[in-house]
C-alpha cells in the first residue's frame, strides 16, 4: 500500500495508467497524452543529470510541478503550457515563486508551447508580473529548442548555475 500511495502523490493519474497500461501502444496514442505530461516527459528525459521529483499538488497550494537536484544543487521548477500566449500562474503560484526567491532559493517557471519551438525560463522572482510571452518581464531566457545547439544543456545551466536576481531590486 505504501508504494500505492507513493504514486498517487508524486504522478498524476494519468500518467500512471499510460505508463503502467499503454507502455505498448502505438505511436499514435500519445495523441492523447496531455500536453503537460509531454512537457515533463521532455525534461526528465532530456535533463538525465538532475534527479527529478513530480509533485501532484493536493498537499499546499502553489509549491511548484517539480523539484530536482543535482551535485547538491536544488531547484523547484513549475511547468506550463502556454495556450494563445498567456503563462497562467494562479496567485498562489506567484505567491509561492516569489517568497521561495525572496529566501535565496531556485525556483523558475518553464513555459513553452506544443510543438515546442521555444522555451521561455523565469526566476521565481518575478512571478507576479509573468501574464504573457508579448511583454516579458526582466529576468529571463528564451531558448530555440529548434535551431540552438545542444538546447537543453542551456536549460541545465540556467537552472543549475545561473546567477540568482538580487531579491533587493524586485520588492514594491
Amino acid at each position: 500500500m505504501d508504494c500505492f500511495l507513493f504514486y498517487i502523490i508524486c504522478f498524476s493519474w494519468h500518467e500512471v495508467f499510460l505508463s503502467y497500461f499503454c507502455h505498448s501502444l502505438p505511436a499514435e496514442a500519445d495523441i492523447f497524452v496531455k500536453p503537460e505530461s509531454k512537457f515533463w516527459k521532455q525534461v526528465k528525459e532530456n535533463l538525465t543529470d538532475i534527479h527529478w521529483t513530480r509533485l501532484e499538488n493536493r498537499i499546499g497550494q502553489g509549491i511548484p510541478d517539480c523539484y530536482g537536484i543535482s551535485a547538491g544543487i536544488s531547484v523547484w521548477v513549475e511547468l506550463k503550457v502556454i495556450r494563445s500566449n498567456k503563462i497562467v500562474l494562479s496567485p498562489f503560484q506567484k505567491s509561492w515563486n516569489f517568497s521561495h526567491s525572496l529566501q535565496g532559493g531556485r525556483n523558475f517557471i518553464m513555459a513553452t508551447t506544443f510543438p515546442q519551438s521555444l522555451l521561455y525560463i523565469f526566476s521565481g522572482i518575478v512571478a507576479p508580473s509573468i501574464g504573457s510571452i508579448a511583454s516579458l518581464p526582466p529576468h529571463h531566457w528564451v531558448i530555440d529548442m529548434v535551431h540552438d545547439q545542444r538546447p537543453w544543456q542551456q536549460v541545465r545551466e540556467i537552472l543549475l548555475h545561473s546567477p540568482l536576481p538580487e531579491a533587493e531590486a524586485q520588492l514594491p
